[in-house]
């Protein structure tokens, strides 16, 4: 078969064309630090890399998930912890109004019961991103005055967080149950009457509001409870996140990221075709303009 100068000077030109292509792909590789830099690279490995991409991002949503809804468990725990505070508070009140007949030491008790109580509504109705803690799924506060009833106003909503592909974590504890209401004598209506009763000097009143205080920090340590045991569960779930994350970002370095030496190795070989393409393609030239000038 006669090979023509021609065909000589285009075969350069194309291993010229490839060792520019190869040398600037190596050239990429090296600045990227990534080996699968376009599906052709390696087809089987790009697809298990979408895989691996697709499930590190599942992960990540359970993990934002799970690390949101610590954020609501560990709010609600901190309102309730304050509030178990205030009612021992104003149970020590009681058992001293209960023993005391001073009037003027049972109208101090009247007004810090009753700044008890305005600390207690205050909390009750606390928000986390503009969401009522203790409401349910209710947009509005959790426990509203109502012609001078005290009336929870949320509902009986579960709120809940996916932090896993079968678990599902309910994160919320409603001011009906942490609060007296689902118990038929609530808090505030408990303060209430209890400042009543150190306004008229009723000790018997204040030994009433002994034993009512104690039913409703009842009530508010099962709700701490509850969001303690959702708090421990979450906790365990986002160290499982972290773990398997880890996992598959390994797996993912593993498939894409490229070796640095691997990657220069690649690039003086690259560079060194490039450069016998250059030298093929000076000789081809040569070759044809001795050719011509015989």
């Amino acid at each position: 078969m006669r090979i023509t100068h021609q065909s000589q000077f285009d075969s350069a030109l194309r291993r010229i064309s490839l060792g520019q292509a190869g040398t600037a792909q190596a050239e990429q590789r090296l600045a990227t630090g990534k080996r699968l830099d376009r599906p052709s690279t390696d087809p089987i490995a790009m697809h298990r890399a979408l895989e691996l991409r697709a499930t590190l991002k599942v992960k990540d949503q359970a993990a934002a998930n799970a690390a949101d809804g610590l954020m609501w468990v560990n709010l609600a725990d901190s309102k309730l912890q304050t509030v178990v505070e205030r009612l021992q508070r104003a149970r020590e009140l009681a058992v001293q109004g209960a023993s005391f007949g001073n009037t003027n030491e049972q109208q101090a008790i009247a007004t810090e019961v009753a700044a008890i109580r305005d600390q207690a509504v205050a909390l009750a109705n606390s928000k986390h991103k503009g969401r009522a803690l203790f409401a349910g799924f209710s947009g509005g506060d959790a426990i509203t005055d109502i012609a001078g009833t005290w009336t929870y106003t949320g509902d009986n909503g579960t709120v809940e967080r996916r932090i896993g592909d079968n678990e599902v974590m309910p994160i919320n504890v409603t001011a009906a149950d942490a609060f007296g209401f689902t118990s038929g004598r609530d808090l505030f209506s408990v303060l209430d009457d209890f400042e009543a009763a150190a306004l008229a000097g009723s000790q018997g009143g204040m030994d009433t509001a002994i034993g009512e205080i104690d039913g409703i920090l009842t009530d508010t340590l099962n709700a701490l409870t509850q969001l303690g045991a959702s708090g421990r569960r979450i906790e365990a779930a986002q160290s499982r996140h972290l773990d398997e994350i880890n996992t598959v970002r390994a797996q993912l370095s593993e498939l894409e990221d490229m070796d640095i030496n691997e990657a220069v190795l690649d690039l003086k070989m690259q560079e060194t075709a490039y450069q016998a393409a250059l030298a093929a393609f000076g000789h081809a030239n040569r070759s044809s303009l001795v050719e011509f000038l015989r």
